[in-house]
């Protein structure tokens, strides 16, 4: 017996152990900190509940509304083919209902065109411009000389 009181007298002076205080007291920022900590964990559990939930509410809302889209974009491509039918039918309508106007209208001017095209002989308005582009080439030709000319004569003048 007197070996068991030795040892835990030994056991309790070696591990300065404390049989009134069981936890030493924290510090107050040892206490915010963990109470901090305690609550973002309990708001991090909290979000990844409410975002299954929301997974959840979208899958659901997802498939209720995939027929009805499907549904709505049949009618409404339905109605735009009909629309589109009506549209060409009046525009082809207007149009026949145009023409003897767009014609009436429009004859004056291709007479016209056809008179200024019969006027006009290309053939001689060619030789014309033929004719002018040769006289002002030699026309350059000549200028290109006196100038060569007064070049030569500067050059000579002025070297001595």
């Amino acid at each position: 017996m007197k070996i068991f009181l030795v040892i835990a007298l030994v056991l309790c002076t070696g591990c300065q152990a404390n049989l009134f205080y069981v936890d030493e007291p924290k510090l107050q920022l040892q206490q915010l900190t963990d109470a901090f900590r305690s609550y973002f964990e309990r708001a991090k559990i909290r979000t990844s509940q409410l975002g299954q939930e929301i997974n959840q509410y979208t899958t659901n809302l997802k498939e209720q509304m995939d027929p009805l889209a499907k549904d709505l974009m049949t009618k409404i491509t339905k109605g735009v083919d009909m629309l589109r039918e009506r549209i060409e039918k009046l525009v082809s309508t207007v149009r026949c209902a145009l023409k003897p106007y767009t014609e009436y209208v429009t004859s004056p001017f291709e007479k016209d065109v056809d008179y200024i095209r019969e006027s006009l002989d290309f053939e001689d308005l060619k030789a014309t411009v033929l004719q002018r582009s040769e006289e002002l080439r030699d026309s350059l030709e000549q200028g290109v000389k006196e100038l060569q000319a007064g070049a030569l004569y500067l050059r000579e003048t002025l070297d001595p």
